[in-house]
């Protein structure tokens, strides 16, 4: 893992949980509680809210990742580039 993305996921409640693969065993319970042990006394309903959409929308890709399968990480970057590009 680059520096870059090693300190977005240090920084970040969301992407410094644990593994995704173990989320799948986790309740939703369980990943609220995580998540709000995560998050600094000082945050806002609103920040909560954020976090827990973004939780959700990650779960939600992990799922259909498994279920439909997914492109590599290459192929992804050679799709955008081709958008970039024009």
């Amino acid at each position: 893992m680059d520096q870059r993305r090693q300190r977005l996921r240090e920084s970040d409640p969301i992407l410094n949980l644990p593994n995704p693969d173990m989320l799948g065993g986790m309740t939703a319970k369980q990943e609220a509680k995580s998540l709000l042990e995560k998050l600094p006394d000082n945050c806002s309903i609103e920040d909560i809210q954020y976090h827990l959409y973004v939780l959700e929308k990650v779960r939600s890709g992990l799922d259909d990742a498994r279920k439909n399968g997914a492109i590599s990480q290459e192929d992804a970057e050679s799709r955008l580039s081709k958008w970039l590009s024009e």
